[in-house]
């Protein structure tokens, strides 16, 4: 099988220089995706590289490395490139329906698509959306409203996040302390649709999972170092299998998301709140999230091999208790 890997911020997908640390993020994911492909016989490998980025150096005799100069028309670069493969794993941002777009893209084209399909993203791409499906299939989730453009009053009290509805882990995000707060932020820079959710305490978590026809296996439970600067969060990095799941918790949560949510495929992460009250989801991600990049080692399986087994197979497989190793990914 032919395969192309699409890692969007180090493929070509930004016009703008992207800034170090989300290249740092996206090769972390790439490299460790295409280093777990590699070991998988009968598989070719495929990947595009933004021009302005050097090609990483261990990889670069195994893969078959696309030049790609950054442009407005990289859906038509990339379609020149689909028509040469038999599948596509893409790795790309919600925000603006890209990842969405990808995944349609593919499926027009009749590939494989190792990804959620274009469906399932489009829900999980809207926290408003996910929110909604979750609470209503009676799943715990972080309470989440629209917020109307230049809205008089916040849904919550105080401290309030508000978000874009599809935008990426903590892009954009902000903490609205109190009303003098609000007033003068209110109607500044958002275009959109845009969510508020109150400021919850508790752990960060993510989960790591696979998924079919409705169906989950929890791969692991990280831990997410997120720091509050000044009115909004930056995520530093993860523990990955930080977190072991001794009473099941975490295992039946992935599996209700999954017959909430059947059109989730493949590796999905979710995102979450651990606290005195319990489990609240707070998004989840419909793709190969950061803590993709320590999981082999934190697993010592072949994570990449799963999804591909999973495809070949149309059934979850079978997992041995998860060890208790634990892998620190940063960038």
């Amino acid at each position: 099988m032919k395969l192309l890997v699409y890692e969007h911020i180090t493929g070509g997908g930004m016009t703008t220089a992207p800034s170090p640390s989300l290249v740092r993020e996206g090769d972390a994911m790439l490299i460790a995706l295409l280093k777990d492909l590699a070991d998988i016989p009968g598989l070719s490998l495929l990947a595009l590289r933004d021009s302005r980025l050097a090609v990483p150096t261990p990889l670069s005799p195994i893969i078959d490395w696309i030049n790609a100069e950054p442009s407005g028309a990289i859906m038509s670069r990339l379609q020149s490139v689909i028509e040469k493969v038999d599948a596509v794993w893409p790795i790309a941002p919600e925000t603006g329906g890209v990842l969405e777009s990808i995944c349609a893209l593919v499926k027009e084209m009749g590939k494989t698509l190792l990804n959620t399909g274009a469906g399932g993203v489009r829900l999980a791409a809207s926290k408003l959306l996910t929110a909604t499906r979750l609470d209503e299939k009676g799943v715990p989730v972080v309470p989440t409203k629209r917020l109307p453009f230049r809205s008089a009053h916040l849904p919550f009290p105080f401290p309030v996040v508000i978000k874009p509805d599809d935008g990426v882990g903590c892009e954009n995000t902000r903490i609205i302390g109190d009303s003098l707060h609000w007033n003068d932020c209110n109607g500044n820079d958002r275009s959109g649709d845009w969510v508020a959710q109150p400021l919850l305490d508790g752990e960060s978590l993510s989960l790591s999972g696979l998924f079919a026809e409705g169906k989950a296996i929890l791969l692991s439970v990280n831990r997410q170092h997120i720091q509050q600067l000044d009115n909004t969060f930056m995520l530093e990095g993860c523990s990955v299998n930080a977190v072991m799941d001794e009473h099941g918790i975490f295992s039946g949560l992935i599996r209700q998301i999954a017959a909430a949510i059947p059109e989730l495929w493949g590796y999905n992460g979710v995102d979450l709140i651990k606290n005195s009250k319990g489990i609240h989801v707070l998004e989840i991600n419909p793709r190969l999230t950061s803590s993709y990049a320590g999981l082999r080692a934190a697993l010592g399986v072949n994570p990449g091999r799963l999804v591909i087994d999973l495809l070949n197979s149309g059934h979850l497989p079978q997992l041995a208790v998860r060890p208790t190793h634990t892998v620190e990914v940063t960038w």
